[in-house]
């Protein structure tokens, strides 16, 4: 789960010519309070399932924004055991060439 510098919350509070970077009282606020909506809607709401344990870190990249590594451990009669109950729930997209060239080409 990362930062992201250009969340309302965040640039709403922004001076002029200020960046995120330049407030990182304010962007650590920001997303302590969005990680905590998340682990609530992974552990309480059960988005992925019932969650028997789950554990995080919380470290900054080089320009200063927040990013956490969450590792969930799911109840044993909800744990995915195939390929198919993975793509139920994970998926990815090719970029479209022609909307996207140089995304579709990094790809």
């Amino acid at each position: 789960f990362t930062c992201n510098p250009k969340w309302q919350e965040v640039t709403r509070e922004l001076l002029p010519h200020q960046s995120a970077v330049d407030r990182p009282d304010l962007t650590a606020r920001v997303f302590h309070m969005k990680l905590r909506e998340l682990l609530k809607d992974l552990c309480e709401k059960h988005c992925l399932g019932k969650v028997a344990a789950f554990v995080y870190v919380i470290e900054f990249q080089k320009c200063g924004l927040p990013h956490a590594h969450i590792l969930l451990i799911l109840s044993q009669d909800l744990k995915l055991h195939s390929v198919k109950d993975y793509d139920a729930i994970v998926s990815a997209e090719i970029p479209d060439p022609d909307v996207h060239p140089l995304t579709y080409e990094t790809v």
